[in-house]
């Protein structure tokens, strides 16, 4: 079972992480992108986020495209917006 504190960093950066994507991702061309899950190594120091994707199959495979280019980008705005202590 996660701590409180896991719990609340995988809400922090599900929603964080959702909300760049509606920000910086338009939904005509990549599809709806939602983020589902996130799950957070024992040491917060990594995570892995877990996202769906709604549209065509053109939609999907162009989402995905996105997502894997455009990873560096969103990890620095989440990592600026989200402050640990």
């Amino acid at each position: 079972m996660q701590s409180l504190r896991h719990q609340r960093v995988r809400e922090l950066l599900k929603r964080q992480i959702g909300e760049v994507i509606r920000r910086e991702i338009p939904v005509g061309e990549a599809g709806l992108i939602t983020v589902n899950d996130v799950g957070v190594a024992g040491d917060l120091q990594s995570a892995t986020v877990f996202v769906g994707i709604i549209g065509t199959a053109e939609q999907q495979r162009k989402g995905f495209e996105i997502l894997k280019k455009e990873r560096p980008r969103i990890q620095g705005l989440v990592g600026r917006a989200v402050v640990l202590r």
